[in-house]
């Protein structure tokens, strides 16, 4: 398959369209994905693939070697995982928590989901049910779609506060006021943020560490791309600086740890929930219907994991024990190696604004956004869904801002994983094409805004 002259024959795209089905004022991520897929097939072109969030780096053989090697040893795969996890993995996980983000947690705390999707599920299930009359999860988005999408699957509420409107102390202004009605059960929020790269500052984590405590809402703190502000240098275990984290400054939390990210270790679908040691022991009566326990602890294993998965694959806990094992030893440096996203954004970024792009969110409480995983681009003149559509002849492939609950209209999301640097002159001469054909009007729209829930969760 040959990268292709651009701009593609347009026809035989919109003929592609037409035998999906799908709506081009409103494609969901899982819709441009598949487009785009028969777009390659059916023209025999390469596109530069920036729509989908998933790792694309090697990852250290030490995961697969070490669960081979305990089922070699142990026959393991023959036996159910308990469903709290493999001591040993349990005691390196607590280990990794101190190590990264420097919070005390016993082994106990620490619970191998099936990836983090699970541990959020089940937080937010606990979070919506534990007290009466808090059935909403407040998101601070943009957010990965899919988390509201579980979260009305549960038959909670789910409300928007747009991190890009407030930050500082106006951000901790408002999420009191929001959790003053009374009706919050959880607060959920990915730092480094999916998918405007958003970093929460520790004062911020603090402040609402203690509107936590005070207004008795669980925070459910997403850390999938764990060390992953390359402004920072996080890769000595062990020595400040560390992660920042809501853990610090409140007893009411859920970390939530993937190893997909941070460890390319995607296929194995396995995470962390590091949950409060307070948490564990408090008892909520509220849940006993749900769970048939109220106690929060026993909740999420029992009530959670076991009806749901009835654990997390034995094979896959010893692989993040290895990778953690090492990662604890200094033998591991993770963050070294996922800084490569960071400069594949860095550049993908100066190509995109050189060829009259600008960036959406540009902006981090003062300081310039970080190059990271994902970045978010427009153009003036075209709203995200029309400049999804009109890319997709050059050969570019991205998702709207809306799918992710953003507010935004006019934007998309970029994920830099897929996108090596043997491809950058690819993009350079494709977006030189594009701003050929779209000659930029004077002036710039208004950034717009939308309302309400993207299609992706399922509501408006």
């Amino acid at each position: 398959m040959q990268a292709g002259e651009v701009p593609f024959d347009r026809a035989r795209i919109q003929a592609v369209l037409a035998r999906t089905g799908y709506d081009p004022t409103n494609l969901s991520i899982r819709e441009s994905n598949r487009l785009v897929s028969l777009i390659e097939q059916d023209l025999e072109v390469r596109f530069i693939r920036m729509e989908f969030g998933i790792p694309n780096l090697p990852y250290d053989p030490i995961g697969a070697e070490t669960a081979c090697t305990v089922e070699h040893e142990r026959g393991v795969s023959g036996r159910y995982p308990p469903f709290d996890g493999i001591p040993e993995l349990k005691v390196e996980a607590a280990r990794f928590v101190k190590n990264f983000l420097d919070i005390d947690v016993p082994p106990e705390s620490c619970i191998p989901t099936v990836g983090s999707m699970q541990g959020g599920f089940i937080s937010q299930a606990i979070a919506g049910n534990r007290l009466p009359g808090r059935q909403t999860i407040l998101f601070l988005g943009p957010s990965f779609p899919v988390s509201m999408r579980q979260t009305l699957f549960l038959g909670l509420k789910v409300e928007l506060l747009e991190l890009s409107d407030f930050r500082g102390p106006a951000l901790i202004a408002e999420i009191e006021r929001r959790f003053a009605r009374g009706d919050i059960g959880g607060v959920l929020y990915s730092s480094p943020n999916n998918p405007a790269w958003i970093t929460l500052k520790e004062g911020e984590l603090q402040g609402l560490g203690r509107l936590c405590t005070r207004y008795d809402v669980l925070a459910i703190e997403d850390l999938a791309y764990l060390c992953m502000d390359f402004r920072q240098d996080y890769s000595q275990p062990g020595r400040p600086p560390f992660q920042p984290t809501v853990a610090r400054y409140t007893d009411r939390y859920f970390v939530l740890i993937s190893s997909s990210k941070i460890f390319s270790f995607a296929g194995a679908r396995i995470g962390i929930a590091v949950v409060s040691p307070a948490l564990m022991t408090m008892s909520a009566p509220n849940l006993v219907p749900k769970f048939g326990t109220a106690n929060v602890g026993h909740a999420f294993v029992h009530g959670g994991i076991y009806c749901t998965t009835s654990g997390v694959p034995q094979s896959s806990q010893w692989g993040l024990l290895g990778l953690m094992r090492k990662a604890n030893a200094g033998e591991l440096d993770f963050v070294a190696t996922t800084r490569e996203y960071g400069r594949r954004a860095a550049e993908l970024k100066r190509i995109f604004t050189r060829h009259g792009f600008r960036l959406v969110y540009d902006n981090d409480l003062g300081e310039p956004l970080a190059d990271g995983f994902y970045f978010t681009f427009a153009y003036p003149g075209l709203s995200g869904q029309e400049l999804l559509m009109e890319l997709l002849p050059y050969g570019v492939s991205a998702i709207t801002l809306e799918s992710t609950g953003s507010r935004r209209t006019e934007g998309l999301r970029a994920c830099v994983s897929f996108v090596e640097e043997a491809q950058f002159p690819i993009v350079e001469e494709r977006l030189r094409r594009f701003r050929e054909d779209h000659p930029s009007p004077r002036g710039e729209a208004h950034p717009g805004r939308a309302k309400g829930i993207s299609r992706e969760t399922g509501a408006r």
